[in-house]
């Protein structure tokens, strides 16, 4: 259905919100309330949650001062592009060609299952006829999401 984007990360935000402020962490949001996008709302929340849970372990793990978690949103062309930012410390180069694959984590047995960002590429790619992609960023990462508008 066509849904507002920033209802979605509001939605996201109530959920996880307290475990950010727990951790000392900041969510900046910048997304205007006119964005819409044919999605499914539980699921793109589901990615969203993913996203900034793996960006506040990275913050605590690497034991980050001032971490920040930023949250973009913008219209380009017949598509929203959603990026989640971190400064969590990046992603290594021998991990990021495989962060997508199934049963790949960085946490640890105990602490991932590593099929977080695989299910929310098939979320994105399969549902939403989308694209996800990570990048490193100045002292981060950064994964930015593609999906169609409303």
């Amino acid at each position: 259905e066509d849904i507002q984007v920033l209802s979605v990360i509001e939605e996201t935000n109530s959920i996880i919100g307290p475990s950010l402020i727990n951790s000392s962490i900041v969510l900046n949001i910048s997304c205007s309330s006119d964005i819409k996008a044919s999605i499914y709302k539980r699921e793109l929340v589901q990615v969203i949650l993913n996203l900034i849970n793996n960006s506040k372990d990275a913050i605590s793990n690497n034991n980050i001062e001032n971490g920040h978690i930023d949250i973009e949103v913008s219209k380009e062309d017949n598509w929203i592009l959603l990026k989640v930012s971190d400064n969590g410390g990046g992603i290594s180069n021998e991990s990021i060609g495989k962060i997508f694959e199934p049963y790949f984590t960085t946490k640890g047995v105990s602490s991932g299952t590593g099929l977080g960002l695989y299910i929310s590429k098939t979320i994105i790619e399969t549902h939403f006829n989308g694209a996800i992609k990570a990048y490193n960023i100045d002292g981060g990462a950064c994964f930015e999401i593609k999906i169609p508008k409303a």
